[in-house]
């Protein structure tokens, strides 16, 4: 990740070129119990669908099933799919019939011939997938008042300038709202270019018994909590911001800025910083998009719960 620091406001990130371009048949067969062993089961099929229809569409991967490595994201029923080196090869669903990084997704496995991009009607409807999939258990919440039922995912890094600059208004106001933000924490700069001090900041407030009053007092009073043996670390916390972060860019629900928050529809929210009364009335209850319940055509199975998946059918245009 290399962004380009604006310290004005935001920092902006440099979009990477490059999107794989997919093909062919697959029809997915997955174990039916879902128990402690169906995550390992889902992210070898995935590779395994992934790879089959990649080579079916004659593209030439840097890896191939037996090298690559597979973890789940942040989005249930996505994967990453990266080099034995962690390098990026691409995002995917169960199916393997996705494919994509941020600068896009395309289709893959669905029809014979080549891959194509995603039709504007197909991304929208993958986005609302992706918003219904996100796991807001594993990020950290901060709930103002009742919480307003509301589910507003923010991007922020605790480098950031301008992420310092919006948690100073947010908190002014905090007393005013009846919010819930759902934070996913990172650095501006990455793992790879001197941000592990940072990182380790990120992981510690993660491990933190309550990570929600970890981040506020982080902004607050300059303060983390102690280092604790935990599940997350500074490489894999870097990891979980920048793929969420890629495949919301993958899905044009973001611009590559941080600060950033998405409402529930999938849509970029303005970082609102006016008077008290307004920011809260901007991010209110009231607010709340109406949000229908998307389909379930790219992640079928983690949408609902089962074991088979079949690839959906689609138009060649």
């Amino acid at each position: 990740m290399k962004p380009n620091l604006n310290h004005r406001a935001c920092a902006s990130f440099k979009p990477v070129r490059g999107v794989l371009r997919p093909l062919v048949v697959a029809v997915l067969g997955l174990a039916a119990a879902m128990g402690p062993g169906s995550a390992l089961a889902d992210a070898s099929t995935a590779k395994t669908n992934f790879f089959a229809n990649m080579s079916q569409a004659g593209m030439v991967l840097p890896v191939n099933a037996s090298t690559a490595k597979i973890a789940p994201v942040y989005v249930k029923g996505m994967y990453r799919i990266d080099a034995p080196d962690g390098t990026l090869v691409a995002y995917t669903n169960e199916a393997g019939t996705i494919t994509g990084k941020k600068s896009g997704f395309s289709i893959v496995g669905l029809q014979p011939g080549k891959t194509r991009p995603m039709t504007p009607k197909e991304l929208a409807g993958l986005r609302a997938e992706v918003m219904s999939n996100l796991e807001y258990d594993k990020l950290i919440r901060i709930a103002h008042g009742n919480g307003g039922g509301r589910r507003i995912l923010m991007f922020s890094a605790v480098d950031c300038p301008g992420c310092n600059h919006l948690e100073k208004g947010l908190h002014k106001v905090a007393p005013d709202m009846n919010t819930t933000y759902y934070v996913i924490a990172g650095s501006l700069v990455g793992r790879k270019n001197g941000g592990l001090p940072a990182l380790e900041k990120v992981a510690r407030i993660r491990c933190a018994d309550n990570p929600g009053l970890a981040w506020q007092e982080y902004w607050t009073k300059r303060s983390v909590p102690p280092a604790r043996t935990c599940a997350i670390t500074p490489e894999s916390a870097d990891v979980d911001f920048y793929s969420l972060f890629a495949i919301m860019q993958g899905v044009n629900a973001i611009k590559p800025l941080v600060p950033m928050m998405i409402g529930e529809d999938g849509k970029a929210l303005p970082a609102y910083q006016g008077m008290p009364a307004e920011t809260a009335a901007h991010f209110a209850p009231e607010r709340k998009p109406a949000v229908p319940r998307p389909s379930s055509q790219w992640l079928a199975a983690a949408i609902d719960g089962k074991a088979v998946q079949t690839a959906p059918a689609s138009k060649t245009r």
